[in-house]
């Protein structure tokens, strides 16, 4: 390549950096799939983040546990006090090293609640992310009906205007009346209204979502899917026998009554001796020698009844609050499965009314075109078709809804999702 040759090159590549402005990062929308989106809110939503923190956290109390408790050393220094000569000693005298001893068998028991506080993190951190995978799939299909209600609100609004230039035509050519025209610049202003609100709806709910996924709130997003009826078969005894096996508030209320037991026992335990075991070495003028030191302690006045009763008094609430929350849990499935067969039922009919929706609007632009129908009776029956595809999709993001909290009640995939396996 000559000089020449070389110089236009490297000035064409110099202009076109200088003209051609950067494509900033926030104009680039991302398109994500359900799959994505779930698996960001799994690795950044500050919730996750936070349960995660909290299982370190008890990680952290657990090597505390399995420690010894920390030795104590004493040491003392006399001759403080001056002779007849103004001196002092000030030389070490004693230097004892104590170890301290819990009751035998009270450290295991704590080691083992400790250990109970890690499983309680762990299923807490399955417990958030429960809530939060209904929460995501939630604002992505809210997401996706937005579209939808978008769609169906452009065409509207399209149809009021068109309808709008119709009857002012026929009002201008002395066809029709103004109570007409004022009627459909009304319908116009109102399909402009609702285009309005549906565009806002959309934007806040972006921001759902980003909020969900760990995400600045403006950074721009698109979906990959569409609502879409899902024929699922559910039987309420699995369901119900999958939530007692499996729901993480369930486990945790049985970890935590398993700690009380042995809270209850260490209790009990602590009503034995306490030791300390250590060595003595004495550095006097007039004395040296070394010694072997051993203390006990003895809950002498009250056997440690109160710290018993207490103990006792919060495993039996502990066992009450676990009966309560199996109730709790069986009537969410069951509540949950209701619904969710009731949605299911309710898309069907409303799949039905769509097509018959379909044709009511063919039919209502041909008779207005025709002259068979006036501009209320049209307007009447677009709105009406116009509603009935909205509830259409508002009855496909409810099925959705439902299907998603049976899962969060029975704590398993019905999709066969992996992200609740």
């Amino acid at each position: 390549m000559s000089k020449s040759i070389r110089t236009l090159f490297f000035t064409f590549i110099f202009l076109s950096q200088c003209l051609i402005p950067p494509v900033r990062a926030e104009e680039i929308t991302e398109a994500l799939s359900l799959k994505e989106a779930l698996s960001m809110a799994y690795d950044h939503n500050p919730q996750m983040i936070e349960a995660r923190k909290m299982i370190q956290a008890a990680q952290g109390d657990l090597i505390t546990t399995r420690t010894f408790l920390n030795p104590e050393l004493e040491a003392e220094i006399g001759g403080l006090k001056k002779n007849e000569a103004g001196e002092r000693k000030g030389h070490l005298e004693n230097i004892a090293i104590v170890q301290p001893f819990e009751p035998l068998g009270v450290r295991g028991l704590k080691t083992k609640i400790a250990k109970n506080e890690v499983k309680i993190g762990e299923e807490t951190l399955k417990s958030v992310w429960s809530n939060i995978y209904s929460q995501v799939r939630s604002a992505y299909m809210k997401i996706i009906l937005d579209k939808k209600e978008l769609e169906l609100a452009q065409e509207n609004l399209s149809t009021m205007r068109q309808l709008f230039s119709n009857v002012q035509i026929r009002f201008q050519s002395g066809q029709g009346f103004k109570n007409d025209l004022q009627r459909a610049k009304i319908e116009l202003l109102k399909a402009e209204n609702d285009y309005l609100m549906v565009e806002k709806e959309n934007k806040i709910d972006k921001g759902r979502l980003n909020l969900l996924l760990g995400r600045s709130l403006d950074v721009p997003l698109d979906i990959k899917e569409e609502l879409k009826v899902e024929a699922l078969k559910f039987d309420l005894q699995k369901l119900t026998a999958m939530a007692s096996a499996k729901r993480p508030d369930l486990k945790i209320e049985k970890l935590m009554l398993d700690s009380k037991n042995k809270n209850f026992m260490k209790e009990q335990l602590n009503r034995l001796p306490s030791f300390s075991l250590g060595f003595q070495k004495t550095n006097a003028e007039y004395d040296k020698d070394y010694a072997a030191l051993v203390s006990v302690s003895v809950p002498l006045w009250n056997l440690n009844q109160g710290e018993v009763k207490k103990a006792k008094a919060e495993r039996e609430i502990q066992q009450a609050k676990l009966q309560a929350t199996e109730k709790e849990a069986a009537f969410d499935v069951y509540q949950a499965y209701w619904n969710a067969a009731a949605a299911q039922k309710q898309v069907e009919y409303l799949k039905e009314s769509v097509e018959e929706a379909n044709e009511l609007i063919r039919l209502a632009d041909l008779g207005y075109r025709e002259g068979e129908i006036d501009f209320i009776n049209y307007r009447d029956q677009v709105k009406t078709a116009t509603e009935t595809k909205v509830r259409y999709y508002e009855g496909l993001y409810n099925l959705d809804q439902n299907i998603s909290e049976l899962e969060r009640a029975s704590y398993g995939s019905l999709r066969e999702e992996e992200f609740l396996k």
